[in-house]
């Protein structure tokens, strides 16, 4: 079993070793490290960038932008740093707001995949001011539209407006979503089942012609000793809604190696 980790954090000051370990005993060959700006807490773009310059077989590093400060130019300068992707979070505007467009259409040109966190945010210090309403996952849908070349990440589902995120990325072929965080923790797969319902072929099939759980990638965003954990979640969820094969197969590893253009 082979694993693509779509939603990892830089781990702590001398966690890095563990984090290298934990990746290896959970089958996750790739994670994608996002970085967080630094008025967040922990800010960590430059920790994000030197775990995947120490480990460089194992991480992608995601820049994590001050979306209101940061502007297109920070996304080249990040891209040239090495960062291969982009990370957004907390913006004082709806995410689809057309002042962030210029991001997103930079992103596109420099081929960068974005993901963009969606919904809950815990209330813990430095991220009190958080408008979590700014961040649902129906606002992806009109940054899809846009910029169909922009390969767009949602996290955690949208929860918990998962409705949103199903029916947004049935109709956009750019778009996918990771089911990482707490989600699984609380929610049957039965819901997610009825979520994610249409099929590859039919009266209802997608532009893309991909079947729902084909737009579903592989997410932890927990700590290290939690991985493997959320690898039996996923699992789980599979055996429950007996997932086939290559279903598994693409929400593990296949579908995000292709979105981030991983051989």
């Amino acid at each position: 079993m082979k694993i693509i980790d779509c939603h990892q954090h830089a781990p702590d000051e001398g966690g890095l070793e563990a984090r290298v370990e934990a990746c290896a005993r959970a089958g996750v060959v790739k994670a994608v490290l996002l970085g967080l700006p630094e008025s967040r807490v922990p800010g960590n773009n430059a920790a994000a960038l030197a775990a995947s310059r120490a480990h460089p077989e194992l991480f992608i590093p995601f820049y994590g932008g001050e979306m209101d400060a940061t502007t297109p130019d920070d996304v080249t300068r990040a891209r040239d740093e090495g960062f291969a992707g982009l990370k957004f979070i907390a913006p004082k505007r709806a995410y689809n707001d057309p002042g962030y467009f210029p991001l997103y259409a930079r992103a596109a040109e420099l081929g960068m995949p974005a993901l963009f966190h969606l919904g809950i945010i815990a209330n813990t210090p430095g991220w009190t001011d958080v408008d979590s309403n700014l961040m649902r996952a129906i606002h992806l849908d009109h940054i899809a539209r846009n910029f169909p070349e922009l390969r767009v990440f949602g996290a955690h589902f949208g929860n918990p407006w998962s409705d949103e995120a199903a029916m947004s990325c049935r109709w956009n072929p750019n778009l996918f979503f990771d089911l990482s965080g707490s989600l699984l923790k609380y929610r049957k797969p039965s819901y997610l089942g009825d979520l994610l319902w249409w099929k590859a072929e039919g009266s209802y099939a997608p532009p893309d012609g991909r079947g729902a759980w084909e737009k579903i990638v592989f997410g932890s965003d927990v700590e290290s000793d939690q991985i493997a954990d959320m690898v039996n979640d996923y699992t789980k969820l599979m055996d429950a809604l007996d997932l086939s094969p290559e279903l598994r197969k693409a929400i593990r590893y296949g579908t995000a190696a292709r979105v981030l253009g991983i051989g």
